[in-house]
């Protein structure tokens, strides 16, 4: 392979690197496919998409200044499990598995799939490792792997900058020699997440988006109402607590990014206290008013400064894992991939419906709603370690009725 992957983790690459000592933060998406080709098929696509993408073929490993580093490898087989099952068969418990099982990253590959084999289709399950991957990443790679299967070549790509070069950031730097700080992680330590999906009629989706912009939000805006007011209902303790709600931000477009394999998202809080009175559409604007300017360069430059101020510039590992071990302390998140942007149709196959980012965040009762927007219609997924019960179900009852209603009217 001449597009090699050998560099130093950026700030926020670094800070995943360090918040997977304390616990995974490995995610996963998982795309439901019409159509069946054989294993021997999926297994070259897979290894096509490898070679295109230089990430997928890399472990972290501790430089001379204990600093973790992208380095490449040769021969690095990506794991791939294949089960054969009935129509009915529910993909969910195979994204659980493989988020309950640890990334070993000093050897790597940082990817594994499971081919989910149907009589009539499939179901491509690709879980990351998140430190140099994003969900935007696993949704192209979804996209290339099908691209291949289908008989198409899939170009190489140039190694993907660290996010701190892609701003003209200096890499981290170490003044001084140290011995090399090996992390042993706990890989048996017993987790055991949940996910749930659900998929929207289109007829749904196009209102939802019709009465977003007449309400002068977004879906995003919606959607953060929808899952902050049912979960205050749905969950006691929630009622009148303070709320952290957090938003992953797609940092390509800041910052000029084609479609490579890399984490390149920056993460945003906002704080819901005292709105329980509001109505519907007053919630979805302040949702979507408290990520406004998120989306510029300026905001990712921002937020990879303060990573750089934790998680740089320190021989000391432990000492950066004691700091972010209070980080990303959030009640609910919203991950929103937005409308899948290139075509469905693959030859033979067709992408029917994509689902994700399944993440769990380690902390307990988080609720973490995946969004991914496939042939017009809205796919939801909640991944927790105490999911609320039918959380799924009155998303898309709520949005129904909100879709129908006033703006001054309380859902």
């Amino acid at each position: 392979m001449k597009n090699q992957q050998n560099r130093t983790l950026g700030a926020f690459e670094k800070t995943f690197w360090l918040l997977d000592q304390i616990d995974s933060k490995d995610f996963a998406l998982a795309a439901d496919i019409d159509g069946i080709e054989p294993v021997t098929a999926w297994q070259q696509a897979i290894r096509s998409a490898q070679l295109r993408h230089p990430n997928l073929s890399v472990r972290i490993v501790q430089d001379q200044f204990s600093r973790p580093a992208l380095e490449h490898v040769d021969q690095l087989p990506i794991p791939i499990r294949v089960l054969n099952v009935d129509k009915d068969y529910r993909w969910e418990q195979e994204v659980e598995k493989e988020l309950a099982v640890r990334f070993i990253t000093a050897e790597g590959p940082l990817l594994r799939v499971v081919l989910i084999q149907k009589p009539a289709s499939t179901v491509l399950i690709l879980a990351a490792h998140h430190a140099v991957a994003d969900g935007t990443s696993l949704s192209y790679l979804i996209r290339d792997i099908l691209t291949a299967v289908s008989g198409n070549e899939l170009p190489a790509m140039n190694p993907q900058p660290s996010n701190d070069e892609s701003l003209g950031l200096p890499e981290d730097v170490i003044t001084a020699l140290s011995d090399k700080q090996y992390i042993w992680t706990d890989q048996n330590k017993a987790v055991a997440p949940k996910v749930l999906s659900i998929r929207v009629n289109k007829e749904i989706t196009d209102k939802l988006i019709d009465k977003a912009r007449e309400e002068k939000t977004t879906v995003h805006g919606a959607l953060c109402a929808t899952v902050l007011i049912l979960s205050r209902k749905m969950r006691s303790e929630w009622s009148d607590k303070k709320i952290e709600m957090i938003s992953p931000i797609c940092a390509r477009r800041p910052l000029g990014l084609d479609d490579n394999y890399g984490l390149n998202i920056t993460t945003h809080a906002v704080y819901f206290e005292g709105e329980q009175n509001l109505s519907f559409w007053n919630v979805a604007r302040l949702a979507k008013d408290g990520l406004s300017g998120t989306n510029t360069e300026e905001h990712v430059k921002n937020y990879i400064n303060f990573f750089r101020g934790i998680a740089f510039n320190s021989a000391d590992i432990q000492q950066m894992i004691d700091i972010l071990k209070n980080a990303f302390n959030h009640e609910i998140m919203v991950t929103n991939l937005g409308k899948i942007r290139y075509s469905t149709e693959f030859g033979k196959l067709k992408l029917k419906a994509v689902y994700g980012p399944m993440v769990r965040s380690g902390k307990g009762k988080e609720q973490t709603i995946g969004v991914i927007t496939s042939n017009g219609s809205l796919c939801f997924t909640n991944t927790s370690d105490n999911p609320i019960d039918g959380l799924l179900e009155k998303m898309v009852k709520m949005i129904t009725v909100a879709c129908e209603t006033a703006a001054d009217v309380v859902v």
